[in-house]
């Protein structure tokens, strides 16, 4: 058994406790050419375990490069094809939209003629409603002339048929008289 010395106080410490620490700590010591053995053979064996390490990882390593070329060449092969039919996409939608411009200036050009056709529908219309205006004016003027002077005539008519009307009346009650008997 190993006796521990480190909290042994010093006043107290004897030369038998000092034989049987020196006694001890020799019991563990090595010699040097058994430390260098030691050594030698933990970095042989160091060398070893780190070999077969470099070399497990290496190849896996290796794999995992293989593999990322391989990903990359097919992701590259990948981008080239979308990029192939994003640019052929880009060329449909560039005539679609040339086409669209093409069709819109042609729908642009027939709104202008139809307007202009609408202005002059307009502009006509306009200007014949102001003839029939000009013309219901001058068949009012014409009515009212005409109403007065056939006011005029019906006054008269009357005026006569009221003459007549008394004279025949008078001349029918002359004869009446004349035929009575006396």
């Amino acid at each position: 058994m190993i006796k521990d010395f480190s909290n042994v106080n010093p006043n107290d410490f004897t030369q038998k406790d000092l034989m049987l620490h020196l006694l001890q700590v020799s019991q563990h010591t090595v010699t040097r050419e058994e430390v260098k053995d030691d050594i030698s053979q933990v970095d042989k064996k160091l060398d070893k375990v780190e070999s077969n390490i470099i070399e497990r990882f290496d190849v896996k390593i290796d794999k995992v490069d293989a593999k990322i070329d391989k990903v990359e060449a097919s992701l590259r092969e990948d981008m080239h094809k979308l990029d192939v039919k994003i640019d052929k996409v880009d060329a449909k939608i560039d005539k679609v939209e040339a086409s669209l411009r093409e069709d819109m200036h042609k729908l642009d050009v027939k709104i202008d003629k139809v307007d202009a056709k609408i202005d002059k529908v307009e502009a006509s219309l306009r200007e014949d409603m102001h003839k029939l205006d000009v013309k219901i004016d001058k068949v009012e003027t014409s009515l009212k002339e005409d109403n007065k002077d056939l006011a005029k005539r019906i006054d008269r008519f009357m005026f006569w048929s009221l003459g007549l009307s008394v004279s025949s009346t008078f001349l029918i009650l002359t004869l009446m008289y004349k035929m009575m008997p006396k």
